[in-house]
């Protein structure tokens, strides 16, 4: 079952606060999770910069036109 974004943050979150007021040796599992929250982040930018680059009547338009053509297919 995939974990969201929101899940990774808080548990992130949480071990931070582990960390932070318990003991320090679960730190390493904090990084593990800055990472795949920096990771997600970055990934979201840049499908963000994608879509802001291109013409996303153009896009829609050509989505359209394949459902379309999948529909009067059978699909």
């Amino acid at each position: 079952m995939p974990v969201s974004d929101e899940e990774v943050r808080h548990a992130r979150d949480v071990v931070a606060e582990i960390v932070a007021t318990h003991n320090p040796k679960y730190a390493p599992l904090f990084d593990i999770l800055e990472v795949e929250v920096r990771k997600r982040e970055q990934r979201s930018q840049l499908i963000r910069n994608a879509i802001s680059r291109t013409d996303l009547a153009k896009l829609r338009e050509l989505r359209q036109r394949r459902q379309k053509n999948w529909k009067d297919r059978g699909g």
